[in-house]
This record gives C-alpha cells, structure tokens and sequence, in this order.
C-alpha cells in the first residue's frame, strides 16, 4: 500500500517548468536551503534540458506521501512565490495565479508568505452550522488557529481544541445560565453540561432500547474531554510546555483534532434540541 501523494505530479510539473527559468545555481539555492537532498540519475533517465533535470534530482529524494519531507517542497514553493510577490510584473502575477491554482487544489493556501494546509481535519462547518440559539463569534478565532496549525505545530492545534471544547462548555452553561467557577477545569465543567443537558450515563433509562449502548456512548464522549484535556497538558500549548515535543505530530493533531470538533458539535446539537424540545412543551401549555 503506497501513501497518498500530498503534491500533485501537476503541481510538481508546473513548478519545474518555472524553474527552467532560473539559473542553476538560484534553483540549487532554493533547494539547499531546506535540506533537500540531490539525487544523481543517469543521463538516460534524465528529461531534455539541464535545468529541468536539476529539478527532478532534487525531485528524487523526496517521499511525497510523507509530510515531513513534503513540508521541505513546500518551504521551497513559498521562496518561490515570495520571490514573484516582490514584482509587480504582469508575467509574475499571471505566474503566482497559475501556480498557486494548483497548490489550492492540492489543498494548501499560500497566506502572508507561507503555504498553509487547508485540508479537512475536521467538519468545522457542521460545528459552525450545530444551533443558531447562540453566539459562536468566539469560536472563529479556535477554529482559525486549528486549520491553520494542525500539520505546522501539532501542539498548539491541540491546544486550541482543548480551548475550544472549553469554550463551547462555557457557553452552554452561560445560556443555562448556570453558573461556574472561572478556574473550573474540564471534567467539572462536562460534568455540569452533561448533567444540564441529560448526558450523564447513570440517568439513562434501563429498560430503553440499546441503554447498555448509550451508558458507554455517553461515558467515552465524557473520556473524549477528559483525554484531549490531558494531552493538551503534555503536548499542547500553555504550562511553559514546548510546541513541538519529540513523538507528536500532525496525525496525532488531526485525530485530536476531529475528536474534538465532533464532541462540541453533538453538544451544540444536543443543547438545541433540548432548547427546542423545552419551548415546544412551553407553548403546549399555552
């Protein structure tokens, strides 16, 4: 089983072609300068045109199924757009369009000089869409910071997720008006919210259909918080602890990541439909 290529041969092709246009020593510049390694390949293995081989041998050393390597293309692709950004030249302009067109379709944005992953961790617009009984402005600046930190620091998307699995919490209750603490953690601010909203596994009914199922849904979605929580205590951001810690990476981020935005989105949903169900049984008595 071979990894997901996470550049595209088009796009590969596209920045090759434009680097026909440098010279070798500015296209060796914007290789070394990441550690790419050169690949030495035959002259009969080699494509017409010294330059455009020169690419392919930088080509060569990369894994592009794996981030780490990935990630040193793109560093070198953000030089090279940095480097057109600086002219206002037509052609330039016409070059950055093409170029960066690919790249989005790849799912990276090049944003204030650097290529950012905009790839899907999580359904961010479900989260976004879950209830319009309250207002989730705060949320934007969480959801911001995860997309764009999840494959470039791990450490700070997960602790954004934690911060945002708080605030969602917190804004519960405050609806609830019910009232907290401002230094209760996570787990007693779940418990609250679980209990407001007849999440607590103790509460389901026995002689419901599928209880047993719904005791140990409940109970993991309370081990979700709890367990984000605590990784954002190891690896995430805050507590003096370091960004980037040996062993974590984008796919721990990611799993993180699509936890979390799943457990607040089912409590936003849950929060209305308990809203809703509330102001039914209100105005049935009206």
């Amino acid at each position: 089983m071979t990894d997901i290529e996470l550049i595209s041969k088009k796009t590969r092709s596209e920045f090759q072609e434009y680097l026909v246009s440098k010279t070798l020593r500015e296209i060796e510049r914007y290789f070394d300068n990441y550690d790419v390694k050169f690949i030495p390949h035959p002259i009969e293995l080699l494509p017409s045109g010294q330059r455009r081989s020169h690419v392919l041998q930088y080509y060569a050393s990369i894994n592009w199924g794996n981030y780490h390597d990935v990630k040193k293309i793109l560093n070198v692709y953000s030089d090279i757009l940095t480097d057109l950004s600086s002219s206002n030249d037509t052609w330039n302009k016409e070059k950055i369009d093409r170029l960066t067109k690919y790249l989005l379709k790849d799912g990276y944005q090049f944003i204030d000089g650097k290529l950012v992953s905009i790839k899907p961790v999580a359904n961010f617009e479900e989260f976004e869409n879950a209830t319009n009984l309250l207002d989730k402005e705060h949320f934007k600046e969480y959801i911001d910071r995860i997309k764009k930190s999840v494959d470039e620091d791990p450490g700070l998307a997960i602790g954004s997720t934690k911060e945002l699995i708080e605030a969602t919490l917190k804004t519960i209750l405050n609806e609830l008006k019910l009232g907290f603490d401002k230094d209760d953690d996570i787990p007693k601010l779940l418990k609250q919210v679980q209990k407001a909203l007849d999440l607590v596994p103790d509460t389901v009914d026995d002689s419901k259909k599928g209880s047993d199922i719904i005791k140990i849904l409940l109970s993991n979605l309370g081990q979700v918080v709890v367990k984000v929580a605590e990784l954002r205590n190891l690896y995430g951001t805050g507590h003096g602890k370091e960004n980037k810690r040996k062993g974590l990476n984008e796919r721990h981020a990611r799993l993180t990541v699509g936890a979390g935005i799943t457990l607040a989105t089912f409590l936003l949903e849950t929060f209305e439909l308990k809203h809703n169900e509330a102001e039914h049984k209100r105005l049935k008595k009206q």
